[in-house]
């Protein structure tokens, strides 16, 4: 458990830096409890980042937040597809990619025009490594349902604190296609070994 934690925090680090080059960040073996529980403590961590901010500097924090958690799901995305064998699950795992791509290059697109770095590619700087038995399959469904609930929070909190029409409409397409994709992975779940 404080192996993932430890993760957590450097990866959070890594991401709070701004933009600051970092050396490679590589993940540890850790069991999947612990794996969740450090997942549930990073988004913990981003939301009370966002709580307290209104107006520009939430869109701002929130679009380089949110770049970041999209950049760590592209890892995870990667990895499947690499290591995966289930076919419904590389083909969710290429939709997730190809969709967190687009929408990384459109916050990107955000930050440049207001003046704000780009924040730190994570994925880059992330080598997704796992133990155990579990096929990279049901790793990948149980590590992304954590991950896919932080970016639903995180647009949810998007909900009352902007009012930048185009945040919204994109917090608006995340909580709609996540929270789709964390029932698909728990049915897929109970079949996948």
């Amino acid at each position: 458990m404080k192996r993932a934690l430890a993760l957590t925090l450097a990866l959070l680090g890594a991401a709070l830096a701004g933009g600051r080059e970092a050396g490679p960040i590589q993940a540890m073996p850790m069991n999947h409890a612990a794996m969740n529980h450090s997942m549930q403590d990073m988004n913990a961590m981003m939301l009370a980042e966002l709580r307290p901010l209104r107006g520009q500097a939430f869109d701002t924090k929130w679009t380089e937040l949110m770049t970041q958690h999209h950049q760590m799901a592209l890892a995870m995305a990667q990895y499947e597809l690499k290591n995966g064998t289930d076919a419904r699950v590389k083909a969710n795992a290429q939709q997730v990619l190809s969709a967190q791509q687009r929408e990384i290059e459109q916050m990107q697109g955000w930050l440049r025009a207001w003046g704000a770095p780009a924040p730190m590619d994570m994925s880059s700087h992330m080598t997704v490594t796992r133990s155990g038995s579990q096929s990279a399959d049901r790793w990948f469904l149980t590590e992304m349902i954590p991950h896919h609930q932080g970016a639903v929070d995180m647009a949810k909190l998007a909900l009352t604190r902007t009012k930048n029409a185009e945040l919204l409409k994109l917090a608006q397409n995340i909580i709609k296609t996540q929270s789709a994709e964390i029932a698909l992975y728990q049915q897929w779940l109970k079949a996948v070994k």
